[in-house]
């Protein structure tokens, strides 16, 4: 009779987990289905193999299921909304895997009408004298026009003249001279110069003295041949970080302009962290439940301004994975080995010593030994980015860190600095398992893409015409076919992908605007690159932008497909993606942008609902014609104070 008591206890327990577990069941039925579409699913790195389906099932954020529209309509309950896709292609939602959005949103219209602060000036110059006199001008016409202690920045182009500029005829105490009132920075694709105000600002909101190892000649002279750090910085840090209202203005700015690559079927973007501001201003969005699209991103903002770069990033840790859906960290990045366009760091034979000494290669690491690195094109300011390889690399083979995140590197000496860096510490099986990425691939050879393969490694290139222009004029015909050869790269074996596709320096209607370009390598009527080194098909560059995109960023497992279990990202598009011509390609864009399972932006030409937010008059646009409770905005979203959010 002892026993019964224990005997009811162990069976009403058993009652109430039973119970707990039939009520924590998963519904079979879904919350919303498409039906009548063409599916391009990317379940499959094949291009050959890849399943095109009639239908999707949606549950909670989730894929539930794909198959025919009948499959999927056994899924359907009284509850579950049913989405006509009208015999247009579904896709997965698309993956830019090299984009600066927390950046180059300070440079849309509406944003700078909101801070004007953030104005760059351009001015175009024929010579040295010439860029001087359009400087002295642009800061007096400036400094007219705003208060005391408000920066002047000017971008001076082409980037020759710039460069031959700062230095010799534009110095510090040149700019100190034009105006001593306001923080004066003036760059170029290649370096920069400052006047006192604004070293001492920076100085000031970092809280140290700059490195010396930014100073071309002195900090006297206030010319560096670094420009990124303190052309991304300055916007994001001391002047977005004004104040509060700046920064929530910013903050604002920067999620309008995240919302515009939703509506063209950007889920996911990928970028390295240079500034704290960016950093600063996600997490806030984050944290909010308001990012508008998913953002990958590694951690890099230890590395401007600091003199410790190695003792920060051995106390740092391993980040990759740590974060939210919306939100998370694929590990450290280096940033630039090199500069852009005429200041990458190639082994090509240049027509001059003038041309060669533009380009920007860092110093070699400790008994690596590079041939495209000479003393005439070695760039002691970059130094700094190699010490921040060596050192996650070092961590790399201590243990200590996953993965070495994607980072520039355009010439082919900078791909020839990472892998041998990579090599010279790590064995060629632990390299595959970083999963590493070499961003804009504007100059690769034959043999990187041999290594590439033998390293696991993979390219995100972006379309541009600059690195044609360039090898034509500076170098000689016969490196061209080094320009993004994506044919050959994926010939190999290299998963390669494309990036910068989304809205990020400019307004965009279609993401694929670069595709009609990557399909037929013609671009503003002219060809770029060599035409055999072409993206094959179009199954293939739409794995390109989704399910190879996955993989460096870690989330293969949840993004980049349309298959059961991954995360609901997905857009309709306007049209059949595999029946439109290629030159017509552009023509497409998203009409319905779902993810994780709500609907981000809505056309009306699917069933006559609209949810954007619109650019030119900077208000949303709610009208629900067709009944739906996917919409993740059914009213304008607001953003709360940074401080208090």
């Amino acid at each position: 009779m002892d026993k019964l008591p224990e005997v009811f206890l162990f069976v009403l327990l058993l009652f109430i987990s039973g119970s707990h577990q039939l009520f924590a069941a998963t519904s079979p039925y879904a919350d919303t289905v498409i039906i009548n579409a063409r599916i391009i699913t990317a379940d499959n790195d094949d291009p050959g193999l890849v399943t095109i389906a009639e239908a999707v099932a949606i549950q909670r954020d989730k894929i539930l299921a794909v198959g025919s529209d009948e499959e999927i309509r056994a899924l359907i309950a009284d509850w579950t909304e049913v989405i006509d896709a009208r015999g247009n292609s579904v896709i997965p939602g698309l993956i830019d895997t090299h984009s600066h959005i927390y950046e180059t949103a300070s440079g849309f219209p509406w944003v700078l009408n909101t801070i004007p602060d953030f104005l760059i000036i351009e001015v175009t110059a024929e010579s040295p004298d010439h860029a001087r006199d359009l400087v002295t001008a642009a800061i007096i016409a400036r400094a007219s026009q705003i208060q005391e202690n408000k920066w002047i920045r000017i971008r001076v182009n082409p980037p020759p003249v710039g460069m031959e500029t700062f230095g010799q005829t534009l110095v510090r105490d040149d700019l100190d001279r034009i105006n001593s009132e306001h923080p004066v920075f003036v760059f170029t694709r290649g370096g920069s110069v400052f006047n006192t105000r604004a070293i001492n600002e920076i100085e000031r909101y970092y809280g140290n003295e700059m490195p010396e190892s930014y100073w071309v000649v002195d900090k006297a002279t206030g010319w560096s041949r670094e420009y990124s750090d303190f052309d991304r910085c300055t916007t994001l840090d001391p002047i977005a970080n004004q104040d509060q209202e700046t920064f929530n203005n910013y903050i604002k700015g920067y999620f309008e302009v995240l919302q515009a690559n939703a509506q063209i079927g950007v889920t996911t973007y990928k970028s390295h962290i240079q500034c704290e501001g960016g950093f600063s201003a996600t997490n806030h969005m984050d944290r909010n439940d308001l990012m508008p699209i998913r953002m990958g991103w590694d951690h890099r903002w230890l590395q401007p301004f600091s003199d410790s770069i190695t003792e920060s990033y051995r106390r740092i840790g391993d980040w990759v994975g740590h974060g939210s859906d919306w939100f998370f960290s694929i590990g450290s990045s280096v940033g630039g080995i090199d500069g852009g366009g005429s200041a990458w760091c190639t082994s090509m034979e240049a027509k001059s010593d003038e041309i060669k000494g533009r380009e920007q290669c860092p110093p070699e690491p400790e008994g690596i030994d590079i041939e495209a690195v000479t003393d005439l094109n070695v760039a002691t300011t970059r130094g700094r980015r190699t010490d921040h390889l060596v050192t996650l690399t070092e961590l790399a083979a201590e243990g200590r860190m996953t993965n070495i995140s994607g980072w520039h590197a355009s010439g082919d000496g900078a791909v020839d600095i990472m892998f041998d860096t990579y090599r010279r510490y790590l064995s060629d099986d632990h390299i595959n398992r970083l999963r590493i990425q070499s961003d804009h691939c504007e100059l690769v050879r034959p043999d990187q893409i041999e290594l590439a393969v033998r390293l696991g490694a993979t390219f995100s290139c972006f379309a541009s015409s600059t690195p044609t222009r360039l090898i034509k004029r500076d170098y000689s015909d016969e490196y061209m076919t080094w320009n993004a050869p994506v044919a050959s790269m994926l010939a190999a074996g290299v998963k390669t992908i494309i990036s910068e596709f989304g809205i990020q320096h400019r307004l965009r209607q279609s993401p694929f605007e670069d595709g009609v370009m990557w399909l037929t390598r013609i671009m503003d009527g002219e060809a770029w690159g060599v035409p055999e080194e072409a993206i094959p098909d179009r199954m293939t560059m739409m794995l390109m932008m989704t399910r190879w995109a996955a993989y460096p960023i870690w989330k293969e497992n949840a993004l980049g497909s349309i298959e059961p279990g991954k995360l609901a990202d997905l857009a309709i598009l306007n049209g059949d993606y595999f029946s439109v011509p290629i030159e017509d390609l552009d023509s497409l864009t998203s009409i319905f942008t779902m993810i994780g399972g709500k609907v981000s932006y809505e056309a009306p030409a699917l069933r006559g609902n609209t949810l954007r937010f619109n650019t030119d008059t900077i208000d949303w646009t709610f009208d629900m014609q067709t009944p739906t409770a996917t919409w993740r905005w059914t009213k304008t979203p607001v953003l709360p104070p940074f401080l208090q959010g």
